[in-house]
This record gives structure tokens, sequence and C-alpha cells, in this order.
């Protein structure tokens, strides 16, 4: 099994625009949810924890959360504990707020394919949010929360949401939509497809979640079509996590076989 991306065509007769399975689409959803459901979880935590805390001993997204090493480089740099605001630099963007922005995207694409599954009749093929779809509210999202050019901007308006604050803050920093569905989609195959190194421990559970109706497709493990058609490219930090962690025996994610 592998995903060459060589021409291949629907075997199933499902697949939204020819190349997007069913079954591809519950791991693409899925994968997002997990990684959504995990940051949202540490940042909760974190919340709960008192400001002088958190100030002395912050917190390394780097050891508790693997979409971190999906981020460039100097995203990457920007989050990390030593780059916080200081208080002779106050322009400074906050990592923690550019990590929570990072955090927002998920959000966004969950959203997105939320509304998909919701407004679209059940029996036709459903597609998953795209580079160029999630860019697109990203770019909405931030016009809404941007201040007015002129001068008489409501001064009583109410400050934006968090999540919409840290969502500017990690674009202002240069973030875009990539990362995020570079993690997704190379996440999905990983931990949710027989192609990743960690789908053994877990085929049982994830079989269940992942019992699409039809019959199986050519496309289900098609990953390099996927990424074609969602047009994300395979980035250079998706390598970053296995020299930090390769020889550890504490589960953490290694490359596949296919890969190596």
């Amino acid at each position: 099994m592998t995903d060459s991306g060589s021409e291949r065509s629907c075997t199933c007769g499902r697949c939204f625009e020819g190349w997007l399975s069913p079954r591809m689409r519950e791991r693409l959803e899925y994968s997002t949810e997990l990684r959504y459901g995990l940051a949202k979880s540490l940042l909760d935590t974190q919340d709960g924890v008192s400001a002088e805390v958190t100030r002395n001993l912050p917190i390394d997204y780097a050891h508790i959360d693997v979409a971190f090493f999906y981020l460039p480089d100097d995203l990457r740099a920007k989050i990390s504990p030593s780059s916080t605001t200081s208080g002779e630099d106050e322009h400074r963007i906050s990592g923690d707020a550019i990590y929570r922005g990072y955090v927002a995207v998920f959000e966004v694409i969950k959203d997105l394919a939320t509304a998909s599954e919701s407004s679209e009749d059940d029996s036709a093929p459903r597609g998953f949010p795209t580079l160029a779809d999630v860019t697109k509210r990203l770019s909405e999202h931030q016009q809404s929360i941007e201040p007015t050019a002129t001068s008489g901007a409501d001064a009583d308006a109410p400050p934006p949401r968090p999540t919409a604050a840290a969502l500017a803050a990690y674009l202002a920093a240069g973030g875009t939509a990539a990362p995020a569905l570079d993690c997704i989609v190379d996440r999905a195959r990983e931990e949710l497809s027989p192609l990743g190194r960690l789908y053994d421990a877990e085929k049982q559970y994830i079989d269940a979640v992942l019992d699409a109706p039809g019959a199986p497709c050519a496309n289900d493990l098609d990953f390099a079509r996927v990424r074609a058609g969602l047009g994300v490219p395979e980035l250079e930090t998706r390598a970053s996590p296995v020299g930090l962690w390769e020889g550890e025996e504490d589960g953490r994610d290694l490359v596949s076989d296919d890969e190596e």
C-alpha cells in the first residue's frame, strides 16, 4: 500500500470530484477534530493556571503538541517560551497568542468541514476545505477584526473575541492556512491509515470510527492525490519531530516505512 500519487481514478463511484473518497474525507475530518480537540484541551488547562505560574514557567508547546512542528521555523521561534512579549517591547507579538491563533485555524477548518456536512444532501459526495477555501475564510476573519482606516472608528465598539484576537496575531506574524492543513493530512496518514506507524496500535478503534458505508475505493489511501486536490504541499517542517524523537521509545511519532 502506497500513496505514490500515480494516476488512479475513483473505483467506488462516490468520490467528491473524482478524488476524495468518503473514507478519506472521514480520515481528514477526524484528524481535524483530534488536532483541534487536543490543542483546545491544552489551552483550557493552561487558562486554569494562575498567570504567575505560567509567567515563571512558560509553556513549551513543542513538547505537548505535534502540530507545532508543522509551522515554519520563523513562527516556531516566535512561539518558543523565550519569545514572549516583554515590557521593553510592547509591540512584539506574544508567542502564546500566535499559538492560539494557529489553533484557531484548525477551528476554522473544522467549522468549514462541518458546514459542508450540514448544508449538503447526505447522498451527494462531500468535499473538504481546500487551501484556497481556508485562506479565503481567514482573510474574511482578518478583515472583520481589523480597525477601520478612518479616524471616526467607533471607540465604544467591543474588543474582538479572544479567538479572533489570537487569529489576528497569528496572521500578523506571517501565519497561513498551509501548516494546519499539512498537519491534518499528514497526521491522518500517520495515525489514521495503514500507511502510518501509529495505526496498528489503534487499528480496531480507528476502523470503527472510519466505518464509512459503501465499497472501498482506490482513493481511500491516496494522500498524494488528496494533497493535490486540497492544494497542500508537503512542507519541509514535517520532518522536524522525527529528528527530535529518533531513537526514543515513548511511542511518539516516527517516519513511515515508505517515506524512508
